[in-house]
């Protein structure tokens, strides 16, 4: 049980950092909006993976 609330936790951040990424790359071309909006998707990536293996299930 508490796989999978850990599992919707990351699932919940990565979807609210891939928002903030959007919306520094839609903001234009600056410097500082790539660069945060870089860095939340690579963050929002590895978060989704996580949430990913939370909701495997394991062989026995």
């Amino acid at each position: 049980m508490q796989r999978h609330a850990l599992g919707m936790l990351f699932a919940v951040l990565a979807a609210a950092l891939t928002a903030v990424a959007v919306y520094a790359f839609a903001g234009g071309g600056n410097a500082r909006r790539l660069l945060v909006g870089a860095a939340a998707l690579a963050v929002a990536g590895w978060l989704a993976t996580l949430s990913a293996s939370a909701f495997r299930r394991r062989r026995r």
